[in-house]
């Protein structure tokens, strides 16, 4: 599987300080995603980072991820903060020569982007 950084010893520490902060319950699903490996959104298929977890009012405990051009072609980068624990697994690089990238970096650009596909979810038609 594929690490998309190598940490330094300083970021490996500061990591395991971070789990050893967090409550048993977070720390638990915490262990399981490092920041430094890529994974897989499997509802998606979109390859993504971690950027945090998230414990939420029910007790589900969520883990935000990062979904960019930089592993992906998507319509524009976006931070996703409750994605499931068991619908990450980790995946490997894309391939040499892989359609990459981001349609839309202005932001006004993903406003417009985000109210077509609202237009388009509520058209009947389009289904």
């Amino acid at each position: 599987m594929a690490k998309f950084t190598q940490p330094t010893p300083e970021q490996e520490q500061m990591w395991k300080e971070w789990l050893d902060s967090k409550e048993p319950r977070i720390r638990e699903v915490a262990q399981r995603f490092n920041p430094w490996t890529l994974y897989r959104l499997k509802s998606s298929g979109h390859r993504v980072t971690i950027y945090g977890v998230n414990e939420f009012s029910d007790g589900s405990i969520r883990i935000g991820v990062n979904v960019t051009g930089e592993f992906n072609a998507v319509a524009f980068d976006r931070s996703v903060f409750d994605a499931k624990p068991e619908d990450l697994e980790e995946c490997d690089l894309p391939k040499e020569g892989e359609l990459l990238g981001t349609l839309a970096t202005e932001p006004e650009q993903v406003a417009a982007m985000i109210e077509f596909v609202k237009l388009v979810e509520l058209d009947p038609e389009t289904k």
